[in-house]
């Protein structure tokens, strides 16, 4: 957590422990520096040195002059202890005068500030008030600071496992009070004093581990160089990377120094001293402000915080992520009395943090856009890889390890009293146990704001929540109901009834009931299973489309802000249902659809269902069970029915009256389905179609199952009936609105048309004279047609079909020459009916090519160049294959083209070339003599907006862009082919291609690309070309070099020794680049490895880079280079005959750093890999890679897993060799071990070699736990 914008990031470890009173703070000489003016210890040494007045020739002047002279090397620090200055001095003179002159040199001013001496004595008190602070310095500035403390010195020193261990602790001894000489029997300054009190008589060591072993220290005022850094943690003989109890302020952001305490096992903190040491101060006394005031600092914090995240700068919005990292700060949030606002959320989870950039408003014109990681980032937080605008569809990938303050943390885990407790949300919150305290403190924060807006919108996106958050939000809604806004309390209720409504998914649940029924056989609890699988469900989720919550105000924001949708699930297939129990299957069938009804009801308001017709075509398929919406399964319940009606038409009687008559929607298309069928009397069927009000017979929603019904009865019903019907259809009070074009009387007229006009297509007859019944009706409705009638009952349903295209050329057989281009331009709108797209210029280009061209040579005279018939025409298959004579016509046509007119069909214009290919060079070789030149001039006014994207090889560019077509023609030159090594190129070919590398910008970019694909040929046939051309750009490291490199990458192609001596200084940098694409790492690592494979000792050597040089980049390089180059290697060592098997244990010798920055978890897993694939050399590539393994994290050990064919494993034929890769690579806590290691050290113990060694025990220890 950062106190300042500016200020050091304090670990959460650190600030929980110090408030738990179990930190030391361990103050050097920069504590006294700082303000007060004390001297460091160099200076210290110098000031020593002229009060005792040390000649010119003093060992310890010159020691200190040639100390100021060397810089310290950056992650070296100081090349010179300085403590050997005073072991000088000793040897010229009394120790008591040394000591002396050090008490003297450090007395401060009278009006010494002490600021930083009191932040650290506050941060120094524990809960009951007690100091408790370590410092090496001798000066007295600490108790003058806090007068009254106790101190202490060597060699009487208090015992940090003591209860009364306190007071400030000069671990190095003391001046006297008035600074005229030591004030303890130990006075450490020299190098005989450091070795004393850390090695031979180990005090100071001794009392170190001390208070390792119950406090966590924070090093202050102290380089990772100093004198009594070294000594003290060089005895106490640390490993890098164990869970830090030591932490050490470090000026600066630099690795190198930071690595020199991380080396010695010390954390190091860094922080911005560029403009001084006031950061890191400034910070500390904030902190030490929390210390004093927890509860002020707290109330302040969250305070501040009630603004918003938005409202807040970076680092406060990270300190609140702190607070709720932490069980007393996730208390004091959910007690607080002004809650922090819902809002919150939106920082708290990385999913939104990180979400992509999106508009202000959806459906707005303005283009400004919302990114919320600019408004809710935290200081801590790793930025997202920029977006460029035509990705904001995409999602933005979260960084990994972002905080989440919903994610149990190891606090967490170690506060809990359960084996396991449960998610705050997501998908399998209501499966696990109770909540963590810090999770239930966020639970009783989130109930309490659960009434805003942001909550709800928050909650639909990443619930359900935890069942206990969920039953204190509904104790609210109940208690408390005045506080929620309606949408809000309608929306919770829905979205609690959402989640409640957890069940298996369809297909799993089908297959365990199939089985179920094939072992037991069916019963009505099975059916009442089947039914349940298509049972509907609410379904909840955010408003589609609506603004980001950062745009919403009090009074401005969507209402609702949840959608909702009724799901309708089926399984992939269906069960067959005995016929035995078909009448209680279609009882539980009917109450799903009753259910349906039920909720489509509820959340819409009104009564209204969408569904699709039901009604299949005339011997056609039965509608799919698995419609969409409701149409499935009212489409599976009447294929049910259909079968009841078979089995026992009594029940289907008795099923069909308990159907309900008021709903108009579903039970009513049911009730039209049984109307159409003779399970119902005629007179029946008459009663139930005409029962149905205007708004249903004369609506959209059932008219085509009911006009199936009324033709498939219509010859059943009786005159009277059949009277009620055309009076039906004569006459309306359907409420059609005045306001409709043509008004009311036109929309009835248009409505009456279409059923009449289907009806009597049909073969129905009616009493009335029908003819002049719609005549009337035409001249009402005017624009009617009998198609729209045919219409009438058609399906609407979704379908998927196919848009024929048809070329007929026909329509444009007798247009004008100048006409032509217009009308195929209104011949192309596809008809919708009838699912056609008519291109007759395409059937133009292919079989009248000529006349195709003389329309576009007239468009042309005319100063119109359509790129779309230039491209129709220039893509048509025949031109391949056009007569010389059409082509040299074509070449032609184009060449007189206007520069920028030419430029717009450019690309069309290559690719034709390019289709032409090797004719070009022959017959057709005038028609690329004319052309070419106008074309490489109108190249370089294309309009092309698209731009080269840095995440993309410039190859992908190429070959789409016209120049890269241009040189991928000139490539099949015959003229280029054949040709002996060093011959050269015909002039006129590598003058074509001077001219595509003299163009401008990206195209230039693109001919790069194509002959760097080529360079390997190229330099081969024409070294002095391709030298002069080429080679130049081999080390640019701009975009030309980038292209020309993607080129070389892209093919892939190994070159000769002499061309890699010229791209070696290019291939080096580029390996060690940081902004190499991983995609690059797989060739690269491969030309570098061939470029050592070669036989150093041959005459001239034949390996190209050196061991050194391989070994410098693996240590400069990224992990995915070296794991490429160790990829290559293991696979190309496969070959047991092939030359790099034994290369293999020399590489790892001789090539393999053992530097640091090498031995990851990741790079030990590639090793452990290869060593694994090694076969026979498994023993020696072991021994090889051993020193350089570190503990790996389980994932990462794949190759350990024993498979059942696996009688080749290491384990089983090396158990040594595997026993010492487990030891070096398996992590101390067992949790973190590969699955299924355990099958492994079984094979260990099993063996001779490896049963009794001690380190199986151990680990067979460690993973039983």
């Amino acid at each position: 957590m950062r106190f300042l914008a500016n200020g050091p990031s304090i670990p959460d470890d650190l600030l929980i422990a110090r408030d738990s009173g179990d930190v030391i703070f361990f103050c050097g000489a920069g504590v006294s520096r700082h303000r007060a003016g004390l001297p460091d210890f160099l200076k210290l040494g110098g000031d020593v040195i002229n009060l005792l007045g040390a000649g010119e020739k003093s060992l310890a002047r010159k020691l200190f002059r040639r100390i100021k002279e060397l810089e310290p090397i950056e992650g070296v620090g100081g090349l010179i202890a300085t403590d050997r200055i005073f072991s000088l001095l000793e040897r010229e003179f009394e120790q008591h005068d040394v000591h002396t002159a050090v008490a003297r040199a450090i007395k401060p001013a009278d009006d010494a500030d002490l600021i930083a001496h009191k932040i650290l004595v506050e941060l120094s008190r524990g809960r009951d008030g007690t100091v408790r602070l370590v410092t090496t310095n001798f000066d007295l500035l600490f108790e003058a600071g806090a007068p009254g403390i106790a101190c202490s010195g060597p060699p009487l020193l208090p015992d940090p496992r003591s209860a009364g261990f306190n007071g400030i602790i000069h671990l190095h001894g003391r001046v006297n009070s008035d600074y005229s000489g030591p004030g303890d029997d130990e006075f450490i300054v020299s190098s005989a004093d450091f070795g004393r009190a850390y090695l031979s008589d180990g005090w100071a060591t001794r009392f170190m581990q001390s208070l390792m072993a119950r406090f966590q220290i924070v090093f202050i005022g102290y380089g990772a160089d100093d004198p009594p850094i070294q000594y003290l943690l060089e005895a106490l003989n640390l490993n890098a990377g164990n869970r830090s109890r030591l932490f050490a302020f470090q000026p600066g952001s630099n690795a190198d120094d930071a690595a020199l305490w991380e080396h010695r096992g010390v954390r190091a903190i860094p922080f911005d001293n560029s403009r001084g040491f006031d950061p890191l101060w400034d910070s500390l006394a904030a902190w030490a402000e929390r210390a004093r005031d927890v509860d002020g600092w707290y109330a302040k914090l969250l305070d501040t915080a009630s603004a918003g995240p938005a409202a807040l700068d970076p680092h406060v919005r990270g300190q609140v992520a702190h607070v709720l990292s932490t069980r007393e700060g996730a208390r004091r949030v959910s007690v607080a009395e002004k809650p922090l606002q819902a809002s919150w959320l939106l920082a708290l989870d990385p999913r939104q943090r990180f979400e992509v950039p999106g508009p202000l408003n959806p459906y707005g014109e303005s283009s400004e856009r919302i990114d919320p990681y600019e408004s809710l980032a935290l200081d801590f937080d790793t930025p997202p890889q920029p977006l460029e605008d035509e990705n904001y569809l995409r999602e933005r990938v979260i960084p990994e390890g972002s905080w989440n303050a919903f994610e149990p943390t190891r606090y967490d885990q170690e506060d809990a009293q359960e084996t396991s407790f449960g998610d705050f949300c997501g998908d399998r919150a209501n499966l696990t146990g109770p909540l963590c305290t810090r999770l239930g403190h966020l639970g009783v924060w989130f109930q309490r704001v659960a009434h805003q807006p942001i909550a709800l919108w928050w909650a639909a996106a990443r619930g359900p929540l935890h069942p206990r958050i969920i039953d204190m939000i509904e104790a609210w809604l109940r208690q408390d109901p005045s506080r929620w806004p309606d949408d809000m309390r309608g929306g919770w209720r829905f979205l609690i009834a959402s989640w409640s409504d957890r069940r298996e998914e369809p297909n799993r649940g089908y297959y365990e009931l199939s089985n179920r029924v094939r072992l037991e056989g069916w019963s009505e609890s099975r059916v009442r299973d089947y039914t349940n699988l298509f049972r509907p469900r609410l379904k909840v989720d955010r408003k589609f489309g609506a603004p980001h919550p950062l745009s919403w105000t009090e009074t401005a924001r969507p209402n609702p802000l949840v959608s909702y949708d009724i799901e309708y699930p089926h399984p992939h297939a269906l069960l067959n249902l005995p016929d035995k129990h078909l009448p209680y299957a279609v009882t539980r069938f009917r109450e799903n659809l009753d259910l349906a009804r039920s909720l489509e009801t509820e959340i819409s308001g009104y009564e209204y269902v969408y569904m699709e017709t039901t009604r299949p075509e005339d011997g056609g398929a039965p509608i799919a069970y698995d419609s969409f919406g409701l149409t499935g399964p009212i489409a599976l319940f009447l294929q049910l029915m259909d079968r009841l009606v078979k089995v026992a038409p009594d029940l289907a009687r008795t099923e069909i009256a308990n159907w309900p008559t008021d709903d108009h929607h579903i039970f009513g298309r049911l009730r039209i389905w049984a109307a159409g069928e003779p399970i119902v009397t005629s007179a029946e069927s008459a009663n139930i179609l005409l029962g149905f009000p205007d708004e249903i017979f004369w609506g959209s929603e059932h008219q085509r199952d009911l006009l199936y019904a009324l033709r498939d009865r219509w010859d059943d019903f009786s005159a009277e009936d059949k009277a009620r019907v055309e009076l039906r259809l004569r006459t309306t009070t359907y409420p059609w609105s005045d306001s409709a074009p043509g008004g009311k009387a036109r929309k009835e007229a248009h409505y009456r048309l279409d059923r009449l006009h289907w009806l009597t297509s049909q073969g129905l007859v009616f009493s009335f004279d029908v003819e002049s019944e719609m005549s009337a009706l035409r001249s009402v409705a005017k624009d009617w047609s009998e198609r729209s009638g045919a219409e009438a009952a058609a399906s609407h349903a979704p379908v998927v079909r196919s848009i024929d295209r048809v070329a007929d050329p026909r329509v444009l057989d007798q247009v004008p020459i100048g006409e032509i281009l217009e009308r195929a331009r209104q011949a192309g709108q596809s008809d919708f009916f009838d699912f056609v797209e008519h291109r007759p210029f395409d059937g133009l280009a292919e079989e009248k090519p000529a006349r195709a061209l003389a329309a576009l040579r007239d468009a042309a005279r005319k100063g119109d160049v359509p790129v779309s018939f230039w491209s129709t025409f220039l893509h048509a298959e025949k031109r391949k294959t056009d007569p010389a004579r059409l082509v040299r016509a074509i070449g032609g046509r184009l060449a007189s083209l206007p520069p920028v007119a030419l430029s717009s069909i450019a690309y069309p214009v290559a690719e034709w070339l390019q289709r032409l290919d090797e004719r070009l060079f022959g017959e057709l070789a005038p028609v690329l003599d004319r052309l070419w030149d106008p074309l490489i001039a109108a190249l370089p006014l294309r309009d092309d907006d698209r731009k080269h994207r840095v995440d993309s090889s410039w190859a992908n560019d190429a070959l789409n862009a016209p120049v890269g077509k241009l040189s991928s023609l000139l490539m099949n030159d015959p003229a280029s082919k054949g040709r002996e090594l060093g011959q050269g190129f015909p002039e006129a070919w590598t003058n074509r291609h001077e001219q595509l590398l003299a163009l401008p910008g990206d195209m230039r970019r693109h001919a790069l690309v194509m002959l760097g694909f080529q360079i390997t040929w190229l330099f081969a046939i024409a070294p002095e070309w391709t030298t002069a051309h080429l080679l130049p750009v081999i080390n640019e490291e701009g975009d030309d070099g980038d292209a020309l490199w993607d080129g070389i990458l892209w093919a892939a192609r190994a070159p000769s020794r002499a061309l890699y001596e010229h791209l070696k200084p290019g291939l080096l940098s580029r390996a060690m680049s940081p902004m190499r694409r991983r995609a690059e790492a797989n060739v690269i690592g491969g030309f570098l490895l061939i470029g050592w494979g070669g036989n150093p000792d041959a005459d001239p050597p034949e390996q190209l880079v050196s061991s050194a040089e391989l070994r410098q980049i693996l240590v400069e390089c990224d992990d995915d280079l070296r794991g490429q180059i160790l990829w290559h290697l293991e696979h190309w060592s496969e070959d047991l005959e092939g030359k790099w098997r034994p290369r293999q244990v020399p590489f790892l010798t001789d090539v393999w750093p053992n530097h640091r920055a090498v031995r990851t978890p990741e790079m030990s897993a590639r090793l452990v890999d290869l060593a694994l694939a090694s076969g026979d050399l498994f023993p020696q590539v072991v021994q090889a890679i051993l020193p350089r393994l570190v503990p790996v994290r389980g994932g990462m050990l794949r190759g350990f897993m024993l498979r059942s064919e696996a009688g080749n494993h290491p384990a089983l034929i090396y158990p040594v060799a595997v026993l010492d890769v487990l030891w070096a690579t398996l992590a101390e806590d067992a949790t973190l071990w590969p699955f299924k290691i355990e099958e492994v050290l079984d094979v260990l113990a099993n063996a001779p070699e490896t049963q009794g060694d001690p380190r199986l025990s151990e680990l067979r220890r460690r993973r039983v736990g």
